[in-house]
């Protein structure tokens, strides 16, 4: 009988952790293996499904979620899980979409949104399931259709766990805490730093700062991407002064600039504080003239700032890490081109930063 054969990055991707991690293993015998005439290490399958069984701690859950639910529905998954500790939700009305993102990075739990028994394809979940990267997925079929009639759709031999839909999304959030292994999300106080701050805070800024923290990118090494991000928003609205800012408890912290000598500066000096409150572009002319800037080191000193405008980078679920802005020294105003130009390089940075953290995840 042939044994499928794998490759490294095939192991690594059944055992859940990064390639690196996986030869790791196969090199110190955890996993069996041999080399290739060509130096390529290779192993069976059963063996790599084996000492996955040996060493379920070895796994790290990914704290992923998907949903694949008409799109309609979307805003309400993403807010019950907004409440559950989770890296990453990714929401699809499409199935072929969902096989793709399934496939490309294994989520902790796969929730199947069914409205009528038609809509609930048992072959699509159990060929899934048959596959060795994914039969330690927990699947959840979310409908209003009974726990009876799902069975008798679903079939024996396929676990799977049945949450009732109601009407109020935020009752799904215990719902998917009682039948999976997602866990709420713990509330985490402000530090005390912010309590009093001179500069407005968001209601969840705690969360937002544990996102800042969880991204990982901090002191981080400068990348050529963000570099280049930060030249177009200086060549492209003509501005000195053009930062990519990370905001965490005191500090603005430049993952990339233009124009400024800088590494960083207090939080407190931040303009880039207004522009996390909401999701435009935050658009702050004549500083010297407004009572909350006036006296700014920035604006009262050199360089003698007296124009900004910001737009949110954000992370996968939301969070406005900091922010892509450009500065002048004369008040100023953008176009609506320009607020697009702006807009759209923001939304490039949050791209690059989803993808950073995907590989720094892999």
């Amino acid at each position: 009988m042939n044994r499928p054969i794998l490759t490294t990055p095939q192991a690594a991707k059944i055992l859940g952790v990064s390639s690196r991690t996986a030869q790791l293993w196969i090199e110190s015998g955890v996993i069996p293996s041999w080399k290739t005439p060509g130096g390529h290490r290779r192993m069976f399958e059963s063996d790599v499904l084996a000492a996955l069984a040996a060493n379920d701690d070895a796994r790290p859950a990914s704290r992923r979620v998907l949903v694949l639910a008409p799109g309609r529905d979307h805003a309400g998954w993403e807010s019950a899980l907004a409440a559950l500790d989770l890296e990453e939700v990714a929401c699809t009305d499409n199935p072929v979409a969902a096989a793709v993102a399934l496939g490309a990075s294994v989520p902790e739990v796969f929730v199947v949104q069914v409205g009528h028994p038609a809509d609930l394809g048992p072959e699509f979940l159990s060929t899934l399931y048959r596959m060795p990267v994914l039969n330690r997925l927990q699947i959840v079929i979310a409908t209003r259709l009974s726990a009876g009639t799902v069975a008798s759709i679903v079939g024996p031999g396929l676990p799977y766990k049945h949450v009732q839909l109601g009407e109020a999304p935020e009752l799904l959030t215990p719902e998917l805490v009682r039948h999976t292994a997602l866990a709420r999300l713990a509330l985490q106080p402000l530090p005390p730093a912010l309590l009093d701050a001179p500069f407005p805070i968001r209601a969840d800024e705690a969360r937002r700062l544990a996102a800042v923290h969880r991204a990982a990118i901090l002191d981080s090494a400068p990348e050529t991407a963000m570099d280049n991000i930060v030249q177009l928003a200086a060549l492209g609205l003509a501005a000195p002064v053009a930062l990519v800012t990370v905001l965490d408890e005191d500090r603005q912290w430049f993952k990339a600039r233009v124009g400024l000598d800088m590494e960083a500066t207090p939080r407190s000096w931040a303009f880039c504080n207004y522009t996390l409150m909401g999701p435009g572009v935050c658009e702050l002319s004549h500083l010297d003239r407004d009572p909350r800037f006036a006296d700014n080191p920035a604006v009262a000193g050199a360089p003698h700032f007296r124009y900004y405008a910001g737009a949110p980078i954000v992370d996968d679920q939301g969070f406005p890490l900091g922010s892509l802005c450009v500065i002048d020294t004369r008040p100023r105003t953008l176009d609506p081109a320009q607020v697009q130009i702006l807009s759209r390089l923001a939304a490039q940075a949050s791209s690059e930063l989803a993808r950073r953290g995907r590989a720094r995840s892999r």
